[in-house]
């Protein structure tokens, strides 16, 4: 486990997370600023993804967390938000600032629009419970989704609970060698 997610720290989380945002306010072309919108999007997105799968493994017995369910909703908004971008279709439109949606699409984006709130439901679900033990209830668990949400404000909040439980993980491995070390010399 490469634990990267959990090791970084909050201004680095930001600043990678901020700078395709920051670079769309300065340019003119509306393709460019529709791949930097996307590109800010899609670095979201893989920041909760990485989160999420750093905590099932390290808390893998938490249950009622399908992280199949997470992927697919993820990819899915990704593929509908690069389709957005890659085709332009005034029928189906999805940027960081609107979003519009006719006819079929606008089922498909009800989806869409579910998966994308899912994909800060569930991280922030599971840090809870990977620092508690035991699931949250509906108001622990709209703390973390709002972090998540909101993660200009919520990153200098949630990356420190990481490194915690980082340095908490780092510890119990220490702990569990010098155990099998004392075992080993008796």
């Amino acid at each position: 486990m490469n634990d990267v997610v959990l090791r970084a720290k909050h201004w680095q989380v930001f600043l990678c997370l901020l700078i395709p945002h920051f670079l769309s306010w300065y340019t003119e072309d509306l393709f460019l600023d529709s791949v930097l919108d996307f590109l800010g999007a899609f670095s979201l997105i893989v920041w909760l993804i990485l989160q999420s799968n750093e905590l099932m493994q390290l808390r893998p017995k938490q249950e009622g967390y399908n992280m199949n369910w997470f992927l697919f909703n993820a990819f899915l908004v990704l593929g509908a938000w690069g389709y957005s971008v890659a085709t332009e279709d005034p029928h189906f439109h999805i940027s960081t600032t609107s979003w519009h949606a006719d006819g079929v699409g606008g089922l498909i984006f009800f989806y869409v629009a579910f998966a994308y709130l899912h994909m800060h439901w569930f991280p922030g679900s599971l840090l809870y419970a990977s620092q508690t033990g035991r699931r949250p209830d509906a108001a622990q668990a709209i703390k973390g989704f709002l972090l998540c949400f909101f993660w200009p404000v919520g990153v200098w909040f949630i990356q420190p609970r990481l490194n915690k439980l980082w340095e908490e993980k780092q510890w119990e491995e220490r702990a569990l060698r010098r155990i099998g070390a004392d075992e080993q010399a008796l």
